[in-house]
């Protein structure tokens, strides 16, 4: 039997959920938001000692949300969206890009969807 992974930056993305959430909602107005995560909480966490924290996560398909490249950081991320359900509504109805850099600063940027109807409604 498969032991399951340790999610070692999961807490530390759910202690800052409600802080993710506020900051999604206030970038639907098209205004990047900006958060400075604390250094020493990844890096007392980190088990593997990583060299890399950064991340980009762009959700445009709420069914398949990935960073856009390898990350432990960035995959426990998504785990944490994908158990909220306040992410959930909001990732139905926006794109969003989400970053952190290697100074601990993350930034979300919304765009929403174009629907059917508006679409139709310029034609």
């Amino acid at each position: 039997m498969e032991a399951l992974a340790v999610k070692e930056f999961y807490p530390i993305w759910k202690k800052y959920r409600p802080v993710i959430l506020k900051l999604m909602v206030d970038s639907l107005d098209g205004t990047p938001q900006s958060y400075k995560m604390s250094k020493h909480e990844f890096t007392d966490a980190n088990t593997r000692k990583s060299s890399t924290y950064s991340f980009t996560v762009i959700t445009q398909n709420a069914r398949n949300i990935k960073p856009t490249k390898v990350s432990i950081v960035g995959s426990d991320f998504v785990s944490m969206l994908q158990q909220s359900n306040k992410a959930s509504e909001l990732i139905k109805q926006y794109s969003f890009t989400i970053d952190m850099d290697n100074q601990f600063n993350l930034t979300v940027s919304a765009v929403a969807f174009e629907t059917e109807e508006e679409s139709s409604e310029e034609a």
